[in-house]
């Protein structure tokens, strides 16, 4: 009993100092929810970037759990056109990015949404990471899909460009606009 014990122990204190040793925790990193709570357009995928680097694709009401370094960041997705968004991320802090799908004739476009929770109704957003889990990708599919992307992501960082060169106003996501874990929980309220 006691070398199972004393296993058990060493065991538990490996995991812990592995752990430990992770390039950075969670606590130094922040996360983005990429949330698409419409079903606008559900057949239409929309891609997810952090500056040239894809981070996941998808279509319908879905959304990303994306975990990155704090500081300055360029997030866009792509459709028809493309959306961006300029980001400044506080470590340990949780944000929400809205995807907004818009349907024009047969076209599909798509509009991020920096959400600030102190004016922006959460209720279909709060609804949608209760029902699903996030949509997650593996390091091949998120190569595959840098690959097919290459073209796209060197469009898109040319239209980015003479967006700023026409000085055109890009959507901020300020390093204040964080949400905690209980603005992501649907609460059904009740009747008194």
């Amino acid at each position: 009993m006691n070398k199972v014990a004393c296993l058990l122990l060493v065991l538990f204190q490996s995991v812990f100092l592995l752990a430990q040793n992770n390039e950075t925790s969670v606590e130094e990193k922040s996360i983005v929810y990429f949330t698409r709570a419409s079903g606008l357009g559900a057949l239409i995928n929309f891609t997810y970037f952090d500056g040239e680097k894809v981070i996941g694709k998808f279509n319908g009401p879905k959304y990303i759990r994306y975990e990155c370094s704090p500081g300055k960041h360029l997030f866009w997705a792509r459709s028809e056109n493309k959306s961006f968004v300029h980001a400044e991320l506080k470590a340990g802090e949780i944000y929400i990015i809205d995807v907004v799908p818009r349907m024009g004739g047969i076209k599909a476009s798509v509009k991020l949404v920096p959400v600030d929770r102190a004016n922006y109704k959460l209720k279909r957003i709060q609804k949608l990471l209760s029902k699903r889990a996030s949509e997650t990708f593996d390091e091949n599919q998120l190569v595959e899909l840098q690959t097919e992307m290459s073209d796209v992501i060197t469009r898109g960082m040319e239209r980015y460009n003479k967006l700023i060169e026409k000085g055109k106003a890009i959507p901020m996501l300020e390093p204040e606009m964080v949400v905690n874990e209980e603005d992501l929980v649907f609460v059904k309220k009740t009747k008194k």
